[in-house]
């Protein structure tokens, strides 16, 4: 209970969003959406509203994952003792809207931001009391992807009790961020797993792929889960067999 009450009076007082963050955000979900609805602006000729409509909904995609994504590490970051700071990657918004004229929308590169820590000293209770703990910062950037995964679940669930276009888009687009985020390329949250925990990364990765991509297929979402959480301890496994172990015990 007090912990639930703490991290209620942490939310309170850091979880706002600073007039740095707020315009990293606008341009970041301004960029995406234009990229995204690159296609969308007239079937044969270019036609003004109907590209206004699309990128309308555009930006209802992606600033409603955008700010998914960033929940999760924020709430996740403030439990653990961070607080967490929106940072806009200039260079990769770049980079994808280069690859978005270059292959005519065909292609997406969701990389709009990275994130920095700040630690609560006050409230680190159970945590390194000072400095960042690389391996609390790989949780915080974990959660990101994972929210992620929860909202298709969700947009998933009710494209089946609804089928809509929109929502359609709306999952692939988060399956294309979840797998963008996750490559271990600075500032994205694959770059801070991957260097925080590299055990985590090894089953993390496999894991929210797949299970992003059997979103896509037409099965059962349980099925998905179930199938990404045993590809993830195979290759998890895989990996500290291989490496982890090797690194403990020696070459023999």
């Amino acid at each position: 209970m007090a912990e639930i009450v703490d991290l209620t009076d942490k939310i309170k007082r850091y979880y706002k969003f600073t007039s740095y963050e707020i315009r990293g955000l606008i341009i970041s979900i301004l960029a995406i959406a234009f990229i995204i609805s690159f296609k969308d602006w007239g079937a044969t000729n270019f036609d003004f509203r109907v590209g206004l409509y699309n990128l309308f909904n555009a930006i209802l995609i992606v600033a409603l994952s955008i700010l998914i994504h960033d929940a999760g590490q924020r709430l996740w970051g403030l439990a653990i003792g961070y607080r967490v700071e929106f940072r806009m990657w200039s260079f990769g918004l770049l980079a994808a809207l280069v690859i978005a004229f270059i292959s005519n929308g065909n292609l997406w590169l969701i990389v709009p931001s990275g994130f920095m820590l700040h630690h609560l000293a006050g409230h680190r209770l159970g945590w390194f009391r000072y400095g960042i703990n690389y391996f609390g910062q790989a949780m915080v950037a974990l959660a990101g992807p994972l929210f992620t995964f929860m909202l298709i679940i969700l947009l998933k669930a009710i494209y089946a009790f609804s089928p809509n276009p929109l929502i359609q888009k709306a999952i692939i687009f988060n399956v294309v961020y979840v797998i963008t985020s996750l490559l271990p390329i600075p500032p994205l949250d694959g770059s801070k797993i991957y260097f925080g925990s590299r055990m985590l990364y090894a089953f993390a990765l496999p894991a929210l792929i797949v299970a992003t991509i059997l979103m896509i297929v037409n099965i059962p979402i349980f099925f998905a889960i179930v199938l990404s959480f045993l590809v993830g301890i195979v290759l998890w496994l895989t990996y500290y067999i291989s490496f982890e172990r090797r690194a403990w015990t020696g070459p023999k």
